[in-house]
């Protein structure tokens, strides 16, 4: 599934939660306004006030459409623009002529002199807040699609919104949240768990559970290979150590000869020969009576030193572990 299908498809699920005429409402109309709407302004006595709200899926412009007609009773002008030219994509475009001032006054998209404010509406909490988080998310999100690197992106108009949105959305998840204006205004999060909180907070949860599941294969398939990685170097590392041992019982027989080893010495030196790959421990079990791994690892070094001519071989053929 590509990036934007899912996103869709997470646009129509949000889509479909009940429609709110109160603060809930608002809030999400306000939200969707903010990230998908232009204010114009024409000339005249007073100056005509125009609303556009633009958007490529058909999910939000509905939504849009009945929040308005929910809120203030009105009926936006609905238009669709096919592909071509310069366009990619089928777009929605819904116009408020009439009551346009007031719908941008109400949602705090415009001041009472009628100026923009960059600005997220004040004292948003509680559902209110995840309305508008919903809306933002409608107007201007995208989410990768589940099974790849995570990354969510809410495009903003403005470094002060973009970071009044990761403000919010920070304090609804419990966590710090930071908006990036490098190459354009928006809030980023790149945590897979974030991502799945903030899904399942704003109320796709079919998208969050097929999100989750991704993300925990993901980790779970991570986990495996750097353990299969880990388990390979480990063995890597227990071939060159038995190489290197084999080496040293060789260059100690050489020096002293089977008679000069005890019979604990040579009956590790004799596992080790024959047992080029086996561990330590198993070692251990190979030797009659059978020892732990500290009491071999004790006889290699032995014989280590043996090979190196640093112990005596009289010393060396005494009885010991």
């Amino acid at each position: 599934m590509s990036d934007e299908r899912f996103s869709e498809r997470v646009r129509q699920e949000l889509a479909r939660q009940p429609t709110d005429a109160g603060s809930v409402g608002r809030a999400e109309l306000a939200a969707l306004v903010r990230f998908a709407g232009t204010l114009t302004l024409r000339g005249g006595e007073p100056p005509r006030v125009g609303l556009t709200v633009e958007t490529r899926s058909g999910a939000v412009a509905r939504r849009v459409y009945s929040l308005m007609q929910h809120r203030f009773g009105l009926r936006p002008e609905l238009s669709v623009r096919m592909p071509g030219g310069l366009r990619t994509a089928r777009s929605y475009q819904l116009r408020l002529g009439a009551g346009a001032q007031q719908v941008a006054s109400d949602l705090g998209i415009v001041d009472a002199a009628g100026r923009p404010v960059e600005e997220l509406p004040a004292n948003l909490a509680g559902p209110a807040a995840i309305a508008y988080l919903r809306g933002a998310i409608l107007a201007a999100g995208s989410v990768s699609s589940p099974g790849r690197s995570p990354h969510m992106e809410i495009v903003a108009s403005s470094p002060t919104t973009a970071r009044g949105l990761a403000d919010l959305a920070g304090r609804v998840l419990g966590h710090d949240l930071h908006a990036t204006a490098e190459t354009r205004p928006r809030v980023v999060l790149k945590s897979g768990e974030r991502i799945g909180e903030l899904l399942a907070a704003v109320g796709a949860s079919q998208a969050f559970l097929t999100w989750d599941d991704q993300r925990l294969r993901r980790q779970l398939r991570g986990d495996a290979t750097r353990l299969a990685n880990a388990d390979g170097a480990n063995l890597r590392r227990s071939i060159e150590a038995s190489a290197v041992q084999v080496e040293v019982v060789e260059r100690a027989i050489s020096a002293v000869g089977w008679s000069g080893l005890d019979q604990g010495l040579r009956a590790v030196a004799l596992a080790r020969l024959a047992n080029p790959e086996a561990s330590l421990a198993e070692l251990g079990e190979l030797v009659d009576p059978p020892v732990g791994k500290s009491a071999v690892h004790r006889r290699l070094r032995r014989l280590e030193q043996l090979a190196a001519g640093s112990e005596d071989p009289v010393e060396g053929g005494a009885s010991g572990p």
